[in-house]
C-alpha cells in the first residue's frame, strides 16, 4: 500500500515526504475546480479508514529510505482531517519522526471541530486553503459536501489561529472569472488580517486540474499580490525556480505512478531530484501509456494518464 510518496520539492516548504492517509481512492468534503486530482463527488466522512499502525510503519520505512528530507508532510488522496485517528497517529508519530518537521496541509473546513482542532494543534506547521468567503463563490470554486457551512468554517479557522502556537500559512489559489474579482479579493484581505500568519502564498493553476479552468498570468497575481500586502499580509507569490542540486533520488515503477497519481511532477523537478535510472522508467512508462506529458502555464508536467 502506498502511503508514502515522493520526496517532493515544495517551492513553499523544502524537500518533504508526503504521507498519504487514503492511499486507495479520492476522500475529500469538496471537489475543488482546480484540484491536481480526478474530480469526484465530495463526501462527509472516509470510507475506507487505514490503521494508524500501518501509517506509522510506512513512515519509519520511508525515513529509512530517505533520511535526509526536512519535513514530513500529512496529507490525503483528498482532506487528512477527514482521517478519525489523527490525533493518536499525531501523539504516536513523535516518537519516530526525529528532527522532522511535521507539515499538515488542509482545506480548513473542519477545524471548527473541536476534536479535529486538538490533533491539529500537536503539528508543526499547518497550511490551510482559502478560497472564498463569499456564500456565492465558495459553492462555485469548492463544491463541498452538502452539510458543510461557510460561516462555521471561517469562525472555525480564526479560533484555530488564536490557539495554534506552530506556524501558521494561508494559501488562495486563484482560477480566472471564479474568484478573483476585486470585491472578493478584499473581502479575502480583511478576513485574514488579523491571523498571526507566517506567510499567505497566492497561487493559480499549474498543475493539470481536475475540471477545464484557466489560470491566471503572474502579473496578475503579483497585482492581487498588492491588496494583501496592503492589509499588512506576509504575502508571497510563488515561481518556480531551477535547483542546482541533484538528489539522484531511486525510485521504483511502483513509487513513480503513486508520486504522480497524488501530485504531478514537473520536468524541471524531475531532472533536480530523480536518477537517471528512475528517468529511465519514467520514458517506459510514458512509451506504454501510463503516463501523459501536459504543458501549463509553459511549463511541462508529467502525470498519470
Amino acid at each position: 500500500m502506498d502511503i508514502i510518496f515522493g520526496p517532493v520539492q515544495s517551492r513553499r516548504f523544502g524537500e518533504s515526504l508526503g504521507v498519504d492517509l487514503s492511499p486507495k481512492l479520492k476522500q475529500c468534503n469538496y471537489d475543488c475546480l482546480y484540484c491536481e486530482l480526478e474530480g469526484k463527488k465530495a463526501q462527509e466522512s472516509m470510507r475506507e479508514v487505514l490503521s494508524v499502525d500501518e501509517i506509522l510503519e510506512a513512515i519509519k520505512q520511508g525515513l529509512e529510505k530517505f533520511p535526509n528530507v526536512e519535513s514530513l508532510t500529512i496529507t490525503a488522496n483528498g482532506e487528512p482531517t477527514l482521517y478519525p485517528h489523527l490525533y493518536e497517529l499525531m501523539l504516536r508519530l513523535e516518537d519516530i519522526k526525529g528532527d522532522k518537521q511535521t507539515l499538515l496541509l488542509t482545506n480548513g473546513a473542519l477545524l471548527w471541530d473541536l476534536c479535529v482542532a486538538r490533533a491539529c494543534l500537536l503539528f508543526d506547521k499547518v497550511k490551510f486553503s482559502l478560497d472564498a468567503v463569499s456564500e456565492r463563490v465558495f459553492k462555485k470554486i469548492d463544491r463541498a459536501y452538502k452539510s458543510v457551512d461557510l460561516a462555521q468554517i471561517l469562525k472555525g479557522i480564526y479560533q484555530f489561529s488564536a490557539d495554534f502556537k506552530g506556524e501558521l500559512y494561508a494559501e488562495i489559489l486563484f482560477v480566472k472569472g471564479v474568484n478573483d474579482n476585486p470585491q472578493e479579493i478584499q473581502e479575502m484581505a480583511r478576513f485574514l488580517a488579523p491571523m498571526p500568519l507566517k506567510r499567505l502564498d497566492i497561487s493559480t493553476i499549474d498543475r493539470p486540474p481536475a475540471y477545464k479552468v484557466e489560470s491566471l498570468s503572474l502579473e496578475e497575481l503579483e497585482r492581487i499580490g498588492q491588496v494583501f500586502l496592503h492589509y499588512k499580509i506576509p504575502t508571497f507569490v510563488p515561481k518556480r525556480k531551477q535547483g542546482s542540486m541533484q538528489e539522484n533520488l531511486q525510485l521504483s515503477q511502483d513509487e513513480i505512478l503513486k508520486t504522480l497519481a497524488l501530485r504531478p511532477m514537473s520536468e524541471s523537478d524531475i531532472n533536480m531530484l530523480w536518477s537517471m535510472e528512475s528517468k529511465k522508467i519514467l520514458e517506459s512508462l510514458i512509451e506504454i501509456g501510463k503516463v501523459k506529458q501536459k504543458s501549463i502555464n509553459g511549463v511541462n508536467f508529467y502525470a498519470l494518464r
